[in-house]
């Protein structure tokens, strides 16, 4: 078992193993001399994801993505064991499935293909249950309802009325945000690349004005 687990064509599903177990000491290790690597993961992480999965939007963006992997539901830490994880299982259970059944290997960018592509399913739908299980995890827990009055700059789409784009804000704590905005003037539009002042949230949208120097 110890041949097939470090084998050539399982070194990328080994890898992952291995970032699982010394993630785990390590935070094992950290909270003996009270620091966690969780937190501090989180406290480092350049993005907070504001919206809700399967809040309304027009234009994609990476909100919906990363929020769609629940990386708005789980700890980086947390949810970054539970992605290796997958991976490394789901080669590992591909590779000896077809070596006990077929005698046979398929090429291994196939292989680590479909790992990736199981990984990225069993993330996003293991983590929607576990997120439930899980205190709410909160940094240096910034509200977004303090966004008030903050510059944001559009990063993807044309916002315009009932049609909000995305738009990217650093908050007081200098972490990165990204969030839904519309024109809180029904006859304005914002483009990409323009910055606009945050004045009002509603649900998940907040309303903006052109930023004038």
């Amino acid at each position: 078992m110890i041949e097939f687990l470090l084998a050539d064509f399982n070194t990328g599903f080994a890898i992952a193993l291995g970032m699982v177990i010394a993630l785990a000491l390590l935070e094992g290790l950290g909270m003996l001399i009270g620091l966690s690597l969780m937190s501090l993961l989180d406290q480092i992480s350049p993005i907070e994801l504001d919206l809700e999965v399967g809040s309304e939007f027009s234009d994609g963006g990476l909100t919906p993505i990363l929020g769609w992997l629940c990386l708005n539901r789980l700890p980086l830490l947390i949810w970054l064991v539970l992605f290796l994880t997958c991976f490394s299982i789901s080669g590992y259970s591909v590779n000896f499935f077809l070596l006990n059944a077929t005698n046979f290997l398929l090429p291994t960018f196939v292989v680590y293909s479909l790992a990736l592509i199981t990984a990225i399913l069993l993330t996003r739908y293991l983590g929607i249950p576990l997120g439930r299980l899980l205190p709410k995890n909160e940094s240096s827990a910034v509200s977004n309802n303090s966004f008030t009055g903050l510059i944001a700059k559009i990063t993807i789409g044309t916002a315009k009325k009932d049609s909000p784009a995305e738009a990217a804000l650093l908050d007081n704590f200098n972490q990165k945000h990204y969030v839904l905005v519309s024109p809180d003037d029904d006859a304005e539009t914002f483009n990409q690349g323009d910055e606009v002042v945050l004045v009002e949230k509603q649900k998940n949208i907040w309303l903006a004005v052109k930023f004038t120097q």
